[in-house]
């Protein structure tokens, strides 16, 4: 199951030091943590899909890429950033604990788990 809404804490981005970047490369840097958020705080590591995913042309990849790449780790075929990855670990068991709990209240309230 999905997280669909994105964690996106204003102050901590505000207050980081990926905020600094120039626009360009910061609408990357914000492209890509959405795509990525949505395939489970990761991207697959290949320019060519992430450039498709994020929209961006050739041309702006090619300027915008070397200044984000430092935000990005490689893990196996991934990438993956460790601050997201963090928030959506959170997020994940914030969502397991709701289910959980809203099945047990549906327990106690009709005496049965319809899940």
């Amino acid at each position: 199951m999905k997280i669909r809404g994105e964690m996106f804490w204003t102050d901590r981005w505000t207050g980081s030091s990926a905020f600094l970047l120039p626009l360009e490369a910061r609408g990357l840097y914000r492209e890509m943590l959405t795509q990525a958020w949505q395939r489970g705080a990761q991207l697959p590591n290949d320019p060519t899909a992430i450039q498709r995913a994020v929209g961006a042309t050739p041309e702006e990849w090619a300027r915008a890429w070397p200044l984000v790449r430092p935000y990005w780790r490689v893990d196996g075929d991934w990438l993956v950033n460790d601050t997201q990855r963090a928030f959506y670990l959170k997020a994940q068991a914030f969502r397991d604990g709701q289910r959980v709990r809203g099945r047990r209240g549906n327990i106690i309230r009709w005496g049965k788990d319809n899940a």
